[in-house]
This record gives structure tokens, C-alpha cells and sequence, in this order.
């Protein structure tokens, strides 16, 4: 368990990163820590998903998500209420809403806190956790659909997450398919004063770090460009576990060897990505590949 000190650091740390760049020492001078220490920080951000840049003049930074703002962070002032309220409860003081609004944990994801998360997701999740508790139908405002193309309202049954909370599995009350939807494409969600209405047709899977389910593992290896490595690690956080930088070599490139349960999703990604990707293997994902490039320049 990481101290709550550390924690509460951590936080100011991210929220500093995002209001603008500074340098190692000024960090450490506002923290009241050792240059040391936040390198250490860093490395902790790192793993967890944080890409953390530096311009020419030295200065650290991280990038701030669309419509976020730098009063989405903690400030020096809220910290120090934080710690009274972690130690005695605080419970009249003004401060008090809002931390514990920036602190709301769900309990399928107590242990994510919304910092981790960008913040227009964190209120989608939030909303359809509790659709979720209350069994109720919603409205998924202006979707946007990858596979039609089309931006639509879709009235569904949310009843349960994907890995990392970045979609929900719903019923699409239209077809009555089961859908994972991602929490980037939707414009809202309103909880209809509705109860669920085909919680028989509810049927519970799993996906992989692409986001397609399936039903057999299958581990695929590529070597990535270090772009494609930055754009792996942002667009699908949960394959940092399976990246690694190439040992040996002058130039950047990254291995990423992870299970997928279906090659759709890992071979978009690739086709997106083909001057900076190579496939490495399995023989039969270089197979889907080459196949799927042949039915592009039939088109």
C-alpha cells in the first residue's frame, strides 16, 4: 500500500506536469522533496501511463486532455484540506463537496482514481456505473459508431465494464446484440427512468487490450516505431504491461508481445501503422495481414 503522503504527492505532482512545464528543481522546491525523488515520481507515472515530455528549455510537462482545465487539479490549498480530511473528517468545512467529488470512487474501481482517468470518460463512467446499480436503461448521446460510420443516439441496457473501464458492455435495445461501447465515442448519458426490460439477453465477456472479444487467446509479437509505441501506450493503456524497449539498438524501437482474443483490433492497429510497424509473428496474423492489405486494393 503506498503511504497517503505519497499519494497526495503524487497527485499535486500530476497536476503541476499538467498546468505547465517546469524544471526538476522547481518541482522538487514545490513539493518540498529531493530532485531524486521526482525522478522517481516520474518513472511511477511512466508505468502507469503518464507520457511525459520536455521542451527546449528543460522544463517537464505533461499534456492536458481536450476541455480539460488546470482547475480540474489539485491545488497546494486543497491538499492540505485533503489531509484534514483523510485525518479528522473536516465535514464543515467549504472544500469538503468538492475534494470528495474529485476523490469519488466506484466500487468496481476503487483502487483507479479519477486523476488516472480523463475526465469527460471519468463522468461517462460514473453515469453508467450507476445505471449500472439501479438496473436502468440509458440513452447514449451522439455515439460515434467505427464500424457504420454514423453518429447516433443508442438506447441501451449497460450491465457491465471492459478491461480498464474504457467501455461498457450493453444490450442495444434496437437489435438486442450485446455491444461494447467506448466511453471516448459518447457524447452523454442520460439514465431513463426505465428498468431494465431484456436483462434475460444480458451475456457477460471479456476483451482483450484492443477491445474485441473473443473467445481464444492468441499472443501476437511486433516490433513498433517509437511512435507506434507512444500511440499503442495512449490509445490502448492496458498493453503497457506487454511493451519493452529493443535492447541494442541505436535506433527506438519497442516489442510488444500481448494476448489478443481476435486479430480485428490489433490488426487495425497495424494497418494504421504500417510504415512503422513490423509483425513479427504469429505466422498466422502475418497471414491476416497480407490478406487484409489484398482486399483493400481489390476495393
Amino acid at each position: 500500500m503506498i503511504p497517503q503522503a505519497k499519494i497526495l504527492r503524487v497527485f499535486q505532482l500530476i497536476g503541476l506536469l499538467k498546468g505547465g512545464g517546469r524544471t526538476i528543481e522547481q518541482l522538487a522546491q514545490q513539493l518540498d522533496t529531493t530532485s531524486r525523488t521526482i525522478y522517481r515520481y516520474f518513472k511511477l507515472l511512466e508505468e502507469i501511463g503518464f507520457i511525459i515530455d520536455q521542451d527546449f528549455h528543460g522544463r517537464y510537462f505533461v499534456h492536458r486532455e481536450e476541455g480539460e482545465s488546470p482547475e480540474d487539479r489539485f491545488t497546494l490549498e486543497e491538499v492540505s484540506i485533503l489531509r484534514q480530511l483523510i485525518q479528522s473528517g473536516a465535514s464543515g468545512h467549504p472544500l469538503r463537496g468538492t475534494l470528495l467529488k474529485k476523490l469519488a470512487f466506484h466500487s468496481e474501481a476503487k483502487d483507479v482514481p479519477e486523476q488516472f482517468l480523463k475526465l469527460r470518460v471519468a463522468k461517462m463512467f460514473r453515469t453508467l456505473s450507476d445505471a449500472v446499480d439501479q438496473k436502468s436503461q440509458v440513452v447514449l448521446k451522439n455515439y460515434h459508431s467505427a464500424n457504420s460510420q454514423e453518429i447516433t443516439d443508442r438506447l441501451v441496457e449497460p450491465f457491465q465494464f471492459g478491461e480498464g473501464f474504457q467501455s461498457v458492455l450493453a444490450l442495444d435495445t434496437k437489435d438486442k446484440q450485446c455491444k461494447y461501447f467506448k466511453l471516448e465515442r459518447i457524447g452523454d448519458v442520460v439514465i431513463l427512468n426505465k428498468p431494465y426490460k431484456f436483462s434475460k439477453l444480458h451475456k457477460k465477456s471479456s476483451t482483450d487490450i484492443f477491445g474485441i472479444s473473443g473467445r481464444k487467446e492468441i499472443w501476437v509479437s511486433l516490433r513498433l516505431s517509437l511512435r507506434a509505441f507512444v500511440l499503442m501506450r495512449e490509445e490502448f493503456p492496458l498493453s503497457q504491461p506487454y511493451l519493452e524497449k529493443e535492447e541494442g539498438d541505436e535506433i527506438k524501437t519497442y516489442i510488444f508481445n500481448g494476448p489478443v482474443l481476435h486479430y480485428k483490433g490489433v490488426g487495425r492497429f497495424v494497418m494504421g501503422l504500417a510504415d512503422e510497424i513490423s509483425v513479427l509473428g504469429p505466422p498466422e496474423f502475418k497471414a491476416y495481414i497480407k490478406e487484409r492489405i489484398k482486399q483493400q486494393k481489390l476495393v
